[in-house]
């Protein structure tokens, strides 16, 4: 196995590991320890990779937005198709994204990745958008990412449906009266 690799697998193990521990124990409340033990890694190779319990979140939010923007360009893009897109991604995920939206983490990553985020969706060509460089459409992005990331924080927080399709219309719902309000 290269070392990056053997990088990555390790860094996967404090992933799932956190998720493990998050099912039963508040976020506050996991040690180290309790990351080393369940991830089967040391202490030193936590330290070597991660600061804090909040990177290892940072890590994993970080691999979904890459993989979330390869996945976006290799679709055509319609504005009406923006909210399946983003649930038929984050579907294979929900219990991750459950985990931390009943654990409050959800809007608190997805905050401290705000920018990252707009840059991200604003580096996708989609043939509504004339200007990149807009500043107030970045503002625009960032305001309509954080009430994105409030409405799945909610949705992912109550009784999930079984069907993508139901947050879906939900989620179109909520962008159609964002666009509204943008274009008042």
């Amino acid at each position: 196995m290269t070392r990056d690799k053997m990088i990555e697998q390790s860094k996967n193990a404090f992933v799932d590991a956190l998720f493990c521990l998050l099912e039963h124990e508040q976020f506050e409340d996991i040690t180290i320890k309790q990351l080393t033990l369940e991830s089967g890694y040391s202490r030193r190779t936590y330290y070597r990779y991660f600061g804090s319990k909040t990177s290892i979140l940072d890590e994993m939010l970080a691999k979904y937005l890459h993989s979330y923007q390869k996945y976006l360009l290799g679709l055509p893009m319609k504005p009406e198709d923006i909210s399946r897109r983003v649930i038929n991604f984050l579907w294979p995920h929900r219990q991750r994204v459950v985990i931390l939206a009943r654990n409050n983490l959800l809007v608190p990553l997805l905050t401290r990745h705000i920018s990252k985020i707009a840059d991200m969706l604003l580096d996708i060509r989609v043939p509504w958008r004339q200007k990149k460089a807009d500043r107030q459409y970045y503002y625009a992005i960032i305001y309509s990412i954080g009430g994105f990331c409030v409405l799945l924080d909610t949705l992912f927080k109550d009784n999930l449906p079984e069907n993508p399709q139901q947050i879906s219309e939900a989620l179109n719902g909520a962008l159609k009266e964002i666009a509204f309000q943008m274009n008042k």
